[in-house]
């Protein structure tokens, strides 16, 4: 089994980590950029990867990222992205969401998380659900080439500290082997279908 281990972000981890980023990943960052500059991208990333961000390796390769960043009083952006390796990582991230980083944005008195996926990535969009996020609006047309976008929200008061490994709507997503970026469904939820006169736009 390969070795997966938690670490403090550095500039050298997350670059290979934006240079080999999954394909689902770049398509879903690359939308909401101006460009497809990686190398500002990962200068980016370097600079505001505080200490709410961690970084996991796998046999010491970096392989993941994920964090959260402040936005304004009482709100936060929350954010996660990889390399192929993600499979390997996944349940350690959310483990460390559910018991490290959730109490600690509570404690903190923070009120409102948010994230945003991709509406055909449903890798992404299974992770977000089973950290706990919920589908507050369908951004038709949010990125550079009018792809469609989900907002989600985390809304912290709401959030009960789970006894789980992970988190309540993580359970069935780690069950024999499962990648929490998997999803059957395929669309976006039935409450966001009804609000669009087209279907989700990936191009």
């Amino acid at each position: 089994m390969p070795v997966v281990r938690e670490i403090s972000p550095c500039e050298a981890a997350i670059h290979h980590i934006v240079m080999n980023l999954r394909d689902c990943d770049r398509a879903e960052i690359m939308a909401l950029r101006w460009d497809d500059d990686l190398e500002g991208l990962s200068a980016e990333v370097a600079g505001f990867a505080g200490p709410m961000w961690r970084i996991w390796t796998v046999d010491d390769e970096p392989a993941s990222i994920m964090g959260i960043t402040p936005i304004r009083p009482g709100v936060v952006m929350g954010g996660a992205f990889g390399t192929p390796l993600w499979r390997f990582t996944a349940p350690r991230m959310l483990r460390w969401g559910w018991r490290w980083a959730i109490p600690r944005l509570r404690a903190a008195g923070v009120h409102r998380g948010e994230s945003y996926a991709l509406a055909c990535n449903t890798e992404n969009r299974a992770f977000i659900e089973a950290a706990g996020g919920e589908v507050e609006a369908l951004l038709e047309g949010y990125g550079r080439n009018g792809e469609d976008f989900l907002l989600y929200r985390w809304r912290f008061q709401d959030v009960s500290q789970c006894s789980s490994t992970t988190g309540p709507r993580a359970t069935g997503l780690l069950q024999d082997g499962n990648d929490p970026g998997r999803r059957t469904d395929g669309g976006v939820g039935r409450r966001d279908l009804r609000r669009s006169r087209s279907p989700a736009k990936c191009h």
